[in-house]
């Protein structure tokens, strides 16, 4: 029987347990969170270089085949923990390429032949605010994106021994504003001053209207002897990326 005012031992046992665990974390908080810190990117710049692959979507995607490129990116650190950011991007894509031999003119009796070259492209410039989620050797982002993009097709002549073309034009050129994401991974190759990581990712951009030529309207076009006819539609398309990323200072 427990008299009246007295502690039951298994209560004092309990309580002691529980100050000793609390103690024990707010003495290994502070390394534990040194540790963590040590696994974002602590410069308040980082920049990062990354290969691209497009892929089209809705109706860009019915004219339109797989792209490449690069891309360029720069990150603001806006905190200590490097949670809020600044994301901006700059992003060159190649989304199609033709070539075939043709004469020079009909007056040469066809006996000069050159290369006549088409390439379409896309070039974006982007920026938004960037989230850096759990730290630790995989550290996840989020990031919402709006700019602009620029939309063109050219084609080229240049001679069977030349490496520059020696006349080219602008076929179809044109400018959109763009929105849209991106999420992906930072995943930690090197530590050290100045951390090398590489990024995993994914970028999705939407042009609300836009008129361009792809180089498959380009051929088709020259196959059946007519003038080429621009498209006017919305522009989406994802991007996937891999690169590397690091320090700047």
């Amino acid at each position: 029987m427990t008299r009246p005012g007295s502690v039951p031992r298994r209560s004092f046992t309990s309580s002691s347990a529980a100050v000793a665990l609390v103690a024990a974390f707010l003495v290994g908080a502070p390394d534990a969170l040194r540790a963590q810190e040590g696994d974002r990117p602590r410069g308040p710049v980082t920049a990062g270089a990354a290969l691209n692959i497009s892929q089209p979507r809705g109706a860009f995607d019915e004219d339109t085949g797989i792209g490449w490129g690069l891309s360029g990116n720069a990150l603001f650190r806006l905190d200590e923990n490097a949670i809020f950011n600044i994301r901006t991007e700059l992003s060159f894509l190649n989304n199609g390429n033709t070539r075939r031999r043709v004469p020079l003119s009909p007056t040469t009796g066809n006996l000069i032949q050159v290369d006549l070259r088409t390439s379409s492209n896309i070039a974006s410039f982007v920026v938004g605010p960037q989230l850096l989620g759990p730290t630790g050797a995989f550290t996840p982002y989020a990031a919402a994106l709006g700019g602009f993009s620029a939309f063109w097709t050219t084609s080229s002549v240049e001679g069977s021994n030349q490496t520059e073309p020696f006349a080219s034009t602008t076929n179809s050129s044109d400018f959109a504003w763009t929105y849209g994401g991106a999420a992906g991974a930072y995943i930690r190759v090197q530590d050290g001053p100045r951390p090398v990581r590489m990024e995993l990712g994914v970028r999705y951009l939407r042009h609300d209207d836009v008129t361009y030529l792809t180089t498959n309207e380009v051929r088709n076009s020259f196959n059946e002897g007519r003038p080429f006819q621009p498209r006017r539609s919305r522009v989406d398309f994802y991007t996937y990326m891999i690169g590397v990323h690091a320090i700047v200072f």
